[in-house]
């Protein structure tokens, strides 16, 4: 096994990985992010907080009497998240590097963000919560709550002169927020599309 750090990884010989900070589900991930030219800034959706990465000997392929096939899945371990997963919007300068503002979030983010040319990066959370927040402070300027998870980017498009925003509800809640929010347990995950005139 290629360990690129020591200890990041569990193994037989070492069941727990050290505290991995960012879990493993994040910091930066897939989810995109976005740029404003005329401020030059690069908005990215984080997620933060810590896990281990555990190994486990798996006992329940069919040979062992259970219901798991060889190669179904994978087997041995995984993830264990005791703390609670946070998020944070960060606008970045891409020429340094350097985060000029950062705010936190209430849970990790895995939506992707969207700006504006009029200076609002629009933001869904997984509590259904989409958010418009000021470019250049990334304070929250608007919210609604859309009754179900949001995993998809906002996208925005103008018809006869008009803007709009747009962005698809309906998320399955992820396992890395599950376990530490059990609030979000009884989200509806109804799939809804909700279009924003700006």
């Amino acid at each position: 096994m290629q360990e690129y750090t020591v200890g990041s990884h569990s193994n037989r010989a070492r069941p727990e990985s050290n505290r991995l900070c960012p879990s493993h589900f994040g910091g930066k991930n897939w989810e995109p992010g976005a740029y404003n030219p005329e401020l030059q800034l690069l908005y990215v959706p984080v997620k933060e907080g810590c896990n281990f990465l555990t190994t486990a000997e798996q006992k329940d392929f069919v040979d062992q009497g259970g219901t798991v096939k060889p190669r179904e899945r994978f087997a041995g371990g995984g993830p264990k998240t005791p703390e609670r997963l946070y998020g944070s919007l960060r606008a970045i300068d891409p020429t340094t590097g350097e985060t000029k503002v950062s705010e936190r979030l209430e849970y990790p983010n895995f939506a992707g963000v969207l700006a504006t040319a009029g200076n609002l990066v629009f933001l869904g959370h997984v509590d259904g919560t989409f958010s418009a927040y000021d470019a250049k402070t990334l304070k929250e300027v608007w919210s609604v709550n859309l009754g179900t998870g949001i995993n998809a980017p906002p996208v925005s498009y103008s018809v006869n002169g008009k803007q709009y925003v747009a962005v698809l509800v309906g998320s399955k809640q992820p396992n890395a927020i599950m376990p530490n929010a059990p609030e979000l347990k009884h989200t509806s995950t109804a799939s809804m599309l909700f279009v924003f005139g700006l």
